[in-house]
């Protein structure tokens, strides 16, 4: 079985006053404002006045965003040079300098991307990102960097509908929200002899992740500019993102930019493909530009138009049957942006050893089992369905069948969800988790329960599918038509926003009254369920992890 394969199938679907905001203790401010609604917030420069555009100075130049009812916003602030032309497949460079003020108004473009069939798009132009600061500005507020998920082939900083502003973050919490793009698929990790030699630090693939590296570097650099605090930076991504996280703990490019860790839904405990692996998919790749002969394949590759190149060996359209995958894009254990395997990193404890979060969702294959039209599979269709995940039918399917029987669930989809969501995302998890926390002094587990928030594309609930936390952090509804959380989902969010703020803000997520969360105890396996009432719990999938933990897939 493609070990990445599920990776490419993940849904991704925000210096004019120095007075801090007011924050409570919980890390949350005005508890009224914290249904995502825009209502007015009291300024001090009082109901009349119009106040002009907010401004800051980068060490590139200076630039103007704008107001908002309680925050302020700027988008599309250039973190490197657009890698096109001879900086394509090169790490980032640096962003020329601009003298007049630059208008950061406007969402940048995606970086170039297919998501679930749909033509290609995006723009090689995408190293951007996008700041939401309290507004009035404080002087040393606490920051979030959200690094986006999507299977390393496709989603943005703000998602498609604008569900990860942090808006709502900044103006209720008084943090600074940083969000990013990074290249994606054969753009951001293309791996190729070539490029090997190329580089004089030999880099082949990896660019997304050093994408996001000299993301947190900029951030470093120019956040104190929009009353952030460099020195209290936590790195916060699901999915995809997650998975970044954990990687940016073991890189030596990111040492000393960030402080704190959150990994949500992140298949950290996968074994990632190796350099000579990933050398041998880019020979097929170029062969399949018809570059392999060319007298320099690198030219004649930066040659090919964006969308061509999306189009050669792409991921697979396929989300659950990984046999018919063309290509597979992601991180490379290439020994220099990354040393190891992570798991071995992890067990040994070498890695970045600060406060960290780390969860998974109950149903973390439902999603995928919806987006695939596989929610009417029939009991008849099971066995067949469970083999294409495992490699074909066998001992090990017979075993997965066994384990996943039919009779334990409400039909064959969910049985079919539960097996690819522990498979390939709570189990990997799960086992990252295990393997990072003895070594971790300040580290919470969570287990998102919640069953009943919205996905866009559903009629019918998904369960606490993947990704379905996300909205209850940054505070947008996933439901088509509704701007603002009412009833549990309300008593939800302002649930989980707390618990996120108060952990950006001091690596602990408790206080305010709270349910407490305890610390993560090995040997307990103790996590916090979250839902309307959260409840402490212990060894969260820990029956299910332990099957799969046998089988030898990771």
């Amino acid at each position: 079985m493609n070990a990445r394969w599920i990776l490419s199938s993940a849904v991704a679907f925000a210096a004019t006053h120095c007075s801090a905001p007011v924050v409570s203790d919980s890390g949350v401010g005005d508890a009224a404002a914290l249904d995502g609604s825009t209502d007015a917030v009291a300024d001090d420069a009082g109901p009349d006045v119009v106040l002009p555009p907010p401004e800051a100075v980068t060490r590139s130049g200076m630039v103007r965003g704008t107001r908002g009812a309680g925050y302020q916003e700027f988008l599309g602030i250039p973190y490197a040079a657009p890698p096109v032309g001879p900086l394509r497949w090169r790490p980032p460079q640096p962003v020329a300098p601009w003298t007049m003020p630059r208008t950061a108004t406007t969402a940048p473009a995606r970086c170039p991307q297919t998501l679930l069939g749909l033509p290609p798009g995006g723009d090689e132009d995408c190293l951007y990102v996008n700041v939401h600061t309290p507004d009035p500005r404080p002087a040393r507020a606490p920051v979030m960097v959200w690094i986006h998920g999507g299977g390393f082939v496709f989603g943005e900083g703000l998602q498609t509908d604008r569900s990860t502003r942090g808006d709502i973050i900044a103006r209720t919490s008084g943090i600074v929200v940083v969000s990013l793009n990074y290249r994606l698929g054969q753009l951001g990790f293309l791996a190729h002899a070539a490029l090997t030699a190329e580089n004089t630090d030999h880099v082949s693939g990896n660019y997304g992740l050093l994408d996001q590296a000299a993301a947190l570097e900029w951030v470093r650099d120019n956040i104190a500019a929009f009353g952030g605090d460099p020195s209290n930076v936590t790195v916060a991504g699901e999915s995809a993102g997650g998975a970044s996280v954990c990687e940016h703990l073991i890189m030596p490019r990111s040492t000393g930019l960030f402080h704190r860790a959150i990994v949500q839904s992140g298949p950290c405990g996968r074994t990632g493909w190796t350099l000579a692996r990933a050398e041998t998919q880019g020979t097929r790749f170029a062969a399949a530009l018809a570059c392999d002969t060319a007298a320099d394949v690198l030219a004649c590759m930066r040659g090919v138009p964006a969308l061509r190149i999306l189009a050669t060996l792409p991921a697979s359209s396929t989300l659950i049957d990984g046999t018919a995958m063309n290509g597979a894009w992601g991180p490379t254990i290439d020994g220099r942006v990354l040393p190891d395997q992570p798991m071995a990193i992890f067990a040994a404890g070498t890695f970045r050893r600060v406060p960290t979060m780390f969860g998974w969702n109950r149903d973390e294959g439902s999603l995928f089992t919806f987006i695939s039209n596989r929610q009417n599979l029939t009991a008849a269709q099971y066995p067949d369905a469970v083999a294409a995940v495992v490699g074909g039918p066998g001992a090990l399917a017979d075993r997965v069948l066994a384990q996943y029987p039919l009779s334990a669930f409400r039909n064959a989809a969910a049985a079919y969800s539960a097996v690819i969501g522990d498979l390939n995302l709570a189990c990997t998890a799960r086992r990252a988790w295990r393997a990072m926390a003895p070594h971790v002094s300040s580290g919470y587990a969570y287990y998102f329960t919640y069953p009943d928030g919205a996905f866009q594309l559903s009629p019918e609930p998904l369960g606490a599918y993947h990704s379905g936390e996300i909205q209850y952090i940054f505070g947008h509804p996933s439901r088509i038509g509704q701007s603002r959380f009412v009833g549990a989902d309300l008593v939800l969010h302002q649930t989980l926003l707390g618990y996120w703020s108060r952990f950006v803000s001091t690596g602990d997520p408790n206080g305010a009254g709270a349910v407490a969360w305890p610390r993560y105890d090995s040997a307990m396996d103790t996590s916090l369920s979250l839902d309307v009432m959260p409840v402490a719990a212990a060894g969260a999938s820990a029956s299910a992890c332990a099957f799969w933990e046998t089988t030898g897939v990771y």
